[in-house]
């Protein structure tokens, strides 16, 4: 289902960190559609804000750029400290970190990539998409800027954290919230243990540590009923990607139906 789409001569093509980064046309598609709806709410929240709906949808899709750059980037960091050349792809279904070939890193000696690494690897992902909406958020505690994220923690853990000043336009309000949210929701719904999610890999990699019999077709098992679960539940509670886990749960069946090694 995850796999790297066709290039064409509008992709953008860029080098990041010196990671080859490719931008493919679907990306800015899909990241319109999914942030058009709140940049018209965001918008009607601040009547008088310059730029109007546009602008803010303008502020949502570089906030998405950049999260799942930077968890791609995760990735690709952690390939290159076990001596693997890769490159990223974005795309509309987010990201990948494509491996190319082994390579060296300070001269130190090629690894091979086992299940240690692999969790190593598929964890740098979300983790540093994580500090990074803990970083946003770090600032705009700091400068007492408003966040949905602070009271959404004060009411799971009952904390009285001090919840902000809105503030006067669309766009500040944006610059925070539409990284911080993206970023949260990506990293936890990529750990879910499903393949080809980080977390399905993760999986796989921590079956394959404990010696399980046949851990590949465990982990196809668990992402069959992990995904088949969340589907059924986003659907049925209105939240969005229940389709998306259906379709990973009906992969992961056909996978398993035909034996095949894996994502």
């Amino acid at each position: 289902m995850l796999k790297e789409p066709g290039r064409s001569q509008y992709d953008w093509q860029f080098n990041f960190l010196g990671f080859p980064v490719r931008v493919a046309w679907g990306f800015w598609v899909v990241a319109a559609i999914l942030g058009w709806s709140w940049s018209v709410s965001v918008d009607a929240s601040f009547p008088n804000s310059p730029g109007g709906a546009p602008a803010v949808l303008l502020m949502w899709i570089a906030a998405l750029l950049l999260s799942i750059l930077v968890h791609e980037v995760g990735h690709t960091l952690a390939m290159k400290y076990y001596g693997l050349q890769s490159r990223i792809v974005l795309y509309h279904f987010g990201g990948l970190a494509i491996p190319d070939s082994f390579g060296s890193w300070n001269g130190a000696r090629q690894r091979r990539i086992g299940p240690r690494e692999q969790i190593v690897i598929s964890a740098a992902g979300p983790g540093i998409q994580l500090a990074l909406a803990a970083l946003v958020w770090a600032i705009g505690m700091a400068t007492g800027t408003y966040m949905e994220l602070t009271g959404q923690l004060n009411w799971l853990f009952g904390t009285s954290l001090p919840i902000g000043e809105i503030p006067q336009t669309a766009i500040r309000y944006a610059a925070f919230n539409a990284i911080i949210y993206p970023s949260t929701i990506w990293a936890i719904l990529n750990l879910a243990p499903i393949l080809p999610l980080d977390g399905g890999h993760i999986m796989r990699s921590m079956l394959q540590l404990w010696n399980v019999d046949q851990p590949t077709h465990v982990a196809y098992m668990v992402s069959i009923g992990t995904g088949a679960l969340l589907g059924i539940y986003c659907l049925q509670t209105g939240q969005p990607g229940g389709i998306m886990f259906l379709l990973f749960a009906a992969s992961n069946w056909q996978a398993m139906q035909q034996g095949h090694g894996g994502f």
